[in-house]
């Protein structure tokens, strides 16, 4: 009998050609093997630059791609030369090993050194932006947390200051093992309070930004209450000029938002580093902090965090409060670092 369907030709299957597909990937899942553990010596070869097999996913690292699936047509397939990415991942997801990962130190220590460095790789179809393998090796190793990392990072956090809240970051995560690194981080807290000019500027620039975007805002409220039925809104700059010129400065809510904008990244992380070395040298730092409006928040919430709460904070909390220069946030956050201590 012949049987049209199933016959084999010159051009080899003769079924119906719509069923080869389907019967390709059957066979590819039917010979999937089990899902893939990332090990620290596996990612150590991606770290630098074997196969970009595994990748960060929320708080754990998992196998970037079916088993079954060769390398090279995968990874041409879906995201062609990324290098650079696939070292990120693989330090990041080293981090997320934390102290597990500590044989894959002198691998981070060396990227963290001699490179590859941060590259800018633009947006949309040719780029995702701005890939940082510098940070995530710092961050790793704050994770990670070994001492071995502390030289290092002191000198990162010296010489780069692009880098400086991120190399904080993994100092206060190290924790108490960074007392020696106690006075590097106060020099360069101290250097970011002597910056004054720059911080009112960019304090300006911040509030200007924020003063634009509340006025856009208002102006956008009255609109969909006058007109309920649109789902889009057109308004002119006059519009939000006006809307500018009404917008109430003076009350709880404009304070709060405006001392928001108005904070300082890398300061703050400072704080939280000193704050959690816990050193003898790491308090007066802190406290000193209080005095600068802009930065009384962060140093009063990490005073907070000491318990029991040095005697020598409490005229220094105290005086935040009574002040008129420090704003809503700042007195919040002294009152809360007091009442627990019956200041």
């Amino acid at each position: 009998m012949h049987h049209p369907e199933i016959t084999m030709g010159r051009a080899g299957i003769g079924w119906r050609p719509w069923l080869a597909f389907p019967t390709v990937l059957i066979g590819l899942l039917a010979c999937q093997r089990a899902p893939e553990l990332p090990t620290v010596q596996g990612l150590v070869g991606q770290l630098e630059g074997g196969p970009y097999r595994f990748r960060p996913e929320g708080d754990h690292c998992s196998l970037r791609r079916p088993a079954a699936f060769p390398d090279s047509l995968f990874t041409w397939f879906t995201e062609g030369d990324d290098d650079l990415l696939s070292r990120v991942d693989a330090a990041r997801c080293l981090g997320q090993l934390g102290p597990a990962a500590r044989p894959a130190v002198p691998a981070l220590l060396r990227v963290l050194k001699s490179g590859p460095g941060d590259r800018d790789t633009g947006y949309g179809y040719t780029g995702v932006g701005i890939i940082s393998m510098r940070s995530a090796v710092i961050e790793a190793l704050g994770r990670i947390g070994d001492g071995r990392a502390l030289g290092p990072l002191a000198g990162v956090l010296a010489s780069q200051p692009a880098h400086a809240r991120v190399t904080l970051e993994a100092l206060q995560a190290l924790g108490p093992q960074a007392s020696g690194q106690a006075g590097l981080i106060t020099a360069v807290l101290d250097a970011r309070i002597a910056d004054r000019a720059g911080r009112a500027q960019a304090c300006r620039r911040a509030v200007l930004a924020l003063d634009e975007r509340l006025a856009r805002e208002a102006v956008l409220q009255r609109l969909e209450r006058q007109h309920p039925d649109r789902t889009r809104h057109v308004f002119q700059d006059a519009e939000v000029a006006a809307a500018l010129g009404s917008l109430d400065r003076r009350s709880p809510e404009y304070l709060k938002s405006r001392e928001g904008v108005c904070r300082d990244d890398v300061s703050e992380a400072a704080l939280r580093a000193l704050a959690a070395i816990r050193c003898e040298t790491c308090l007066p730092p802190i406290v000193g902090a209080l005095q600068e409006p802009w930065l009384a928040t962060a140093a009063a919430w990490e005073l907070g965090r000491i318990r029991p709460l040095p005697p020598s904070a409490v005229p220094a909390l105290r005086a935040v409060i009574a002040s008129p220069s420090h704003g809503p946030l700042a007195r919040e956050s002294a009152r809360g670092a007091l009442v627990p201590s019956g200041g």
